[in-house]
């Protein structure tokens, strides 16, 4: 299996300079993997795992949708961490990411101060 992750990046406001490219990559996929999914991240991470320790070697995906259960959200914020509890990025409503995970045996959770619904997905490498 091969994913195909591309990234295109175009700014024309921020510099004096406009920005404007795109970077494309095939990575070789094998398991575990996870299909596109939605959790409601708990206000306890290890309640929320979206990528199991025993998957090391991932690339995972992971978006704020902006909802709780359908019903539109503002503030809260999704916390991203390894499944040891540190934090590695924070994700506010319509955000999202897409890096590769390559941390030893620790998995991935999520966690929020109220129920988040989540989008996520992960392929093994």
């Amino acid at each position: 299996m091969a994913l195909i992750p591309t990234l295109s990046i175009k700014d024309s406001t921020s510099f004096s300079d406009a920005i404007n490219f795109s970077v494309t990559d095939s990575l070789t996929v094998t398991s575990p993997a996870s299909s596109l999914s939605t959790i409601i991240a708990a206000t306890t991470g290890a309640n929320s795992i979206i990528v199991p320790a025993a998957a090391t070697g991932t690339y995972i995906f992971v978006r704020h949708t902006g909802t709780t259960n359908g019903t539109t959200t503002t503030s809260a914020v999704v916390l991203v961490e390894n499944t040891d509890d540190t934090q590695f990025a924070n994700l506010k409503p319509g955000e999202w990411m897409f890096l590769p995970h390559l941390s030893g045996s620790l998995g991935v959770q999520v966690q929020a101060a109220s129920a988040v619904q989540v989008e996520y997905a992960y392929w093994t490498i």
